[in-house]
């Protein structure tokens, strides 16, 4: 007898996410774009949480302080998420 209600109230959680995901993309697409756009932050971006911050410094140039302040930035931005002592992509 719940198994239908439980179904509906999943089926209405999910497309709360998918609004919800569309509305923050939405939001931080100029942002992002600008990211993506210089190829030393993109690589920085795409490989957050995959790579140390020395493997990102030296693929980067960046330094460790440099890095530290964009991901800082970025959180603000609403383009990463910390994540304990990391941070992580939203998207």
């Amino acid at each position: 007898m719940n198994k239908p209600q439980m179904s509906e109230e999943l089926k209405a959680l999910k497309r709360i996410e998918l609004l919800l995901e569309t509305i923050a993309k939405t939001a931080v697409t100029e942002k992002l774009a600008k990211v993506l756009g210089d190829r030393k932050q993109r690589i920085l971006y795409e490989n957050n949480g995959r790579l140390s911050v020395k493997e990102l410094a030296k693929r980067t140039g960046f330094s460790v302080g440099k890095i530290s302040g964009l991901w800082n930035q970025w959180e603000q931005e609403g383009l990463l998420v910390k994540d304990g002592k990391s941070y992580r992509r939203v998207f």
